[in-house]
């Protein structure tokens, strides 16, 4: 496992929990939970999400990336930056 994953891991559930919509003080995300389907984002998150982990992690997400599949979970973002960084970036 590269030792850097647990650092982007945090990262990206760092900002979906800072920014997520939630109405409930005690909600735990898992990097499992599909945060669309839970209601934890809006379609204007998902563009802030996607800004975010581009910069972040300075790649760039192309059109065919850009899927619900890729951003549903922390897990989902944490294997799709992991891909873009294994691939080198024009």
């Amino acid at each position: 496992m590269d030792p850097q994953e647990p650092i982007r891991r945090a990262k990206i559930r760092a900002y979906i929990e800072e920014n997520m919509n939630t109405f409930e003080e005690d909600v735990e995300l898992r990097d499992e939970d599909h945060i669309v389907r839970l209601g934890y984002v809006s379609s204007i998150f998902a563009m802030r999400l996607l800004n975010f982990v581009e910069r972040e992690f300075g790649i760039t997400v192309g059109d065919d990336d850009i899927k619900l599949d890729n951003f549903a979970s922390v897990n989902a973002i944490v294997a799709l930056v992991d891909r873009l960084n294994a691939v080198p970036q024009t």
